[in-house]
């Protein structure tokens, strides 16, 4: 009897033990979702997509090239640069990728306050399928185009049809989507889109064809811009580190990071071998008569 009442009040305190490590457990676990919550606020939040010009931004975080008690970068990854809009708008992030047209969109016609850090070495491509019977500009009357409007890619578009001689009209369709957009063309469902490396040569090696490159225009459209004002030490900290992480991508070609671009855009070995050779610029300005031209392009 005295060895059943012995077994019986240990398993008493053993029960309570129990019970007061869950609830120290849970206790600890929501102090450490405070503690990140605050840290993830107090975080300088950068826009990205999956495409090549962000490759500095990403080399930057994961090669930590920056002192984290001067600075916490986090990266919000975007697949759709309307994303990175709205993220803009409602303060989500202090930085992000993006390009002229839409920066001067969003400052004029949305009031978001953004100020430019970098211009970038981003180019647009237009690829149609082979299917769509599109060799030359001259040929996409009739045809869908897949682009984002109040972009870059919305003015190139008008570029392209008032520089060549095209019989009729073309059919904008809005995918803002880079993913959606490359799987349409993919799949024969639009008759052409506008690309970024490395969806361009992912693309290409997929048998589509290239029409058009923005390299063509005196326009240098891709930037970086910070948001609302960020804390000059935070700009300070991101600039120091985005300038190491361009010296190393120019001190190698981009096969190098191949691990780094297959995490971050979704490519396979085969796209990262074909990918055109690139440099990278330090952080420069935009230059005025590029700010100028985006300007007047807005509607």
């Amino acid at each position: 009897m005295e060895r059943i009442k012995y077994l019986l009040l240990f398993a008493a305190i053993a029960l309570v033990g129990c019970q007061v490590s869950e609830e120290e457990d849970s206790l600890i676990e929501k102090r450490r979702n405070k503690v990140e919550e605050v840290a993830y606020a107090r975080a300088f939040k950068v826009g990205v997509t999956p495409t090549m010009d962000c490759l500095p931004i990403f080399l930057l975080k994961d090669s930590s090239l920056y002192n984290p008690d001067e600075i916490d970068i986090r990266l919000k990854e975007y697949s759709s640069q309307l994303n990175c809009d709205t993220a803009m708008e409602r303060g989500r992030v202090q930085a992000s990728v993006t390009d002229l047209v839409r920066a001067e969109h969003l400052k004029e016609e949305n009031h978001v306050v953004l100020d430019y850090m970098t211009e970038t070495n981003a180019t647009w491509q237009l690829l149609a399928t082979p299917q769509s019977g599109v060799k030359s500009p001259e040929d996409l009357g009739d045809k869908i185009i897949g682009l984002t409007f109040n972009s870059i890619i919305q003015y190139l578009t008008i570029r392209v049809f008032s520089a060549h001689d095209i019989n009729s009209s073309f059919y904008g369709s809005q995918i803002n989507d880079i993913f959606i957009r490359l799987r349409m063309l993919n799949n024969n469902q639009i008759d052409a889109i506008w690309t970024s490396e490395p969806q361009t040569t992912q693309a290409k090696l997929l048998g589509n064809r290239e029409i058009y490159s923005s390299v063509k225009e005196n326009f240098i459209p891709g930037a970086i811009v910070y948001v609302n004002n960020p804390k000059i030490e935070h700009q300070r900290a991101f600039e120091a580190a985005y300038n190491k992480a361009v010296d190393l991508l120019n001190s190698h070609s981009v096969q190098y990071f191949a691990p780094l671009i297959k995490k971050y855009m979704k490519v396979d070995d085969k796209v990262v071998a074909k990918l055109p050779k690139m440099t990278y610029k330090r952080v420069i300005m935009p230059r005025e008569k590029d700010i100028d031209k985006a300007k007047n392009l807005i509607p």
